[in-house]
């Protein structure tokens, strides 16, 4: 009877050691990345701030139409890809 005890435990406890080692389970899988796409990378916002910029400046420019046509033609290439 002790005998069959002591494999119970032994077998129990090597079930739930071998489990530990792979992290969480398949339902609660690491989605740590999942909502990754929905925050803006910095590199993303510097060039969202730049052609904000770009376009106040543009505004700014409605006396001077040859500056105003150049900086409307760099916002279109670096702006709207």
């Amino acid at each position: 009877m002790k005998h069959m005890m002591v494999i119970i435990l032994l077998t129990a406890s090597t079930l739930v050691s071998a489990g530990e080692g792979q992290g969480q389970s398949v339902m609660f899988k690491n989605d740590a990345n999942k909502y990754e796409h929905l925050s803006i990378s910095p590199e993303k916002e510097r060039e969202q701030d730049k052609c904000k910029e770009m376009s106040k400046k543009i505004e700014a420019l409605k006396g001077k139409p040859q500056r105003r046509y150049a900086l409307s033609q760099r916002y279109e290439a670096e702006c709207l890809k």
